[in-house]
């Protein structure tokens, strides 16, 4: 029987009770992140830890699932907290966050394999395939997308994607060290978790 592809397989999860639980979670970790203001303070820059929410999420159940993940936590956010950016709902951002979950997913999404594999090989492609998803996050949705948004009406496009380059580059490093430390550890955590909420449903 052929595998079906990461998406098929992604979808798939949906129907999985601990993943719609897991995934209510961590959107509303997200927003409670986002709404507390829980960044991590550096010289000339401040991080926000929501994104490894989304990332999680991307790993333990696929694109699909992280995109609507996304698409969730950007409207419920935003009804929860309007005043955010200082204007109304602006669908660019929801979709931009779809974007990113796709990426989180394509990328980090092995469900026949884990990011702490026992192989040379599996413990390299973890790291690069971490980083190769931050890098185009960065790129595709927080400097392309978002200053395409920004700059919508005023024709300042170019110099605002230029101004903003250095800055989200700057972050990449710190929010990449976080993805590593982090999503093993959930990894872990969720494999150690399985038996108990099997135990529980039998």
């Amino acid at each position: 029987m052929p595998k079906r592809n990461i998406f098929a397989r992604s979808f798939g999860e949906l129907r999985s009770l601990r993943c719609l639980v897991l995934t209510a979670l961590f959107i509303a970790m997200n927003i409670t992140l986002d709404l507390l203001k829980l960044r991590i303070d550096l010289p000339g820059m401040r991080i926000g830890v929501g994104f490894l929410t989304n990332a999680s999420i991307g790993m333990l159940y696929g694109p699909v699932v992280c995109m609507m993940m996304g698409f969730c936590t950007d409207i419920l956010g935003f009804l929860m907290n309007p005043g955010t950016g200082g204007g109304g709902y602006f669908p660019g951002y929801t979709l931009t966050a779809m974007v990113a979950g796709v990426i989180w997913g394509l990328f980090l999404y092995r469900p026949d394999g884990a990011p702490g594999s026992k192989t040379l090989a599996g413990r390299l492609s973890f790291p690069l395939r971490t980083l190769a998803a931050r890098i185009l996050i960065t790129l595709i949705c927080n400097v392309f997308l978002n200053t395409l948004w920004l700059s919508l009406g005023n024709n300042a496009f170019l110099p605002m994607l230029i101004s903003r380059l250095p800055t989200q580059l700057a972050y990449l490093p710190v929010q990449y060290l976080l993805l590593l430390v982090v999503l093993p550890f959930v990894r872990r955590l969720y494999q150690t978790l399985q038996p108990v909420t099997r135990a529980v449903a039998e």
